[in-house]
């Protein structure tokens, strides 16, 4: 009886690819897809047909909504299916590289090349190529033409779809930051401490050509926080409701971000109790980050950010 087969939609979200990932891949029967894709040895030669295929591939991807290729794992019917090693010392990370940096036209931004050592052996390479959604798309492969995935494959693209692309490098790209912490004792008795004041700043990049001027930060808190710091006028003047456990804040854009500029979304100084602390510990602080073209989430468990000098502010450092 044929084994299930998993689809799987995370490898965009993986930060860099390890042995354990590939081990994944083969064990799920994990599946090609718009996003994925896996190339045995053969796949990297040193002839003209194998690097117009690289090439084709690679500006495909770039061209679509980005992804990765897995030079070194096999596959049977667009199924992961074992181990097909790449030898580094003939086909080199570089040298892979410098294939698609001179095959592909215009350069894609922010390629990266994870490279696995399979029993730390050069001679058992996997090469993994983390492609993003490039914002400089066309990408034009060596043999002229434009490419796209489609289902399991790099096919050609239309005209008109060529045409659309030159719009996308127009398209606003912003990146999240992540949030500053800064700790201090704001009211200190015999006993020890009473209150501290934990400052947060989260600012935002725009790393597109282009103007933003339509974002906004939605802000989870967990309801004791923002109870215990209700007279707070700057952290009320973005209240929007109660949800159970939280309070929600509704952080407007204050400004239009111009391209390469840093903003900050938003500073509050919080003030913190002993009787809070297991609420910091249960409920994040969730960011959830809205511009024209994407989300961004993030979340910070509070009491780990309570620090001083180093050291993490727990119940008994309270009076």
């Amino acid at each position: 009886m044929k084994k299930e087969v998993i689809k799987i939609d995370y490898p965009l979200k993986v930060a860099k690819f390890t042995r354990a990932h590939i081990d994944y891949l083969i064990h799920s029967q994990a599946e090609e897809s718009i996003h994925m894709e896996f190339k045995a040895a053969g796949a990297l030669d040193f002839s003209d047909s194998k690097k117009k295929e690289i090439a084709k591939d690679v500006s495909a991807m770039a061209n679509s909504d980005g992804g990765v290729i897995i030079y070194g794992l096999s596959e049977n019917e667009h199924v992961a299916a074992d181990f097909s090693f790449i030898d580094g010392n003939v086909f080199s990370k570089e040298w892979l590289e410098q294939v698609i940096n001179s095959k592909i036209k215009r350069r894609i931004p922010d390629i990266h090349i994870d490279v696995i050592r399979v029993g730390n052996k050069i001679s058992q390479s996997v090469y993994v190529v983390r492609i993003p959604r490039s914002s400089e798309a066309p990408h034009m492969a060596n043999d002229g033409r434009y490419y796209k995935r489609f289902n399991f494959e790099s096919v050609y693209m239309d005209e008109y779809e060529v045409r659309d692309l030159f719009r996308r490098v127009e398209e606003t790209k912003l990146k999240l930051l992540p949030a500053e912490f800064s700790c201090e004792i704001a009211q200190e008795g015999e006993k020890g401490i009473e209150l501290l004041k934990l400052s947060v700043i989260l600012d935002v990049k725009n790393t597109s050509r282009t103007i933003e001027s339509v974002y906004k930060t939605i802000v989870r808190l967990p309801i004791g926080l923002y109870n215990r710091n209700i007279e707070n006028q700057e952290l009320n003047q973005y209240f929007r409701k109660y949800q159970k456990d939280i309070a929600l804040l509704n952080v407007p854009a204050s400004t239009p971000l111009f391209p390469q500029e840093v903003n900050t979304l938003f500073a509050l100084d919080l003030l913190v109790s002993k009787d809070i602390l297991p609420e910091l510990s249960k409920h994040p602080l969730k960011v959830r980050f809205y511009y024209s073209n994407g989300i961004y989430e993030s979340r910070y468990f509070l009491d780990t950010k309570l620090k001083i000098e180093g050291k993490v502010i727990r119940e008994g450092d309270f009076a």
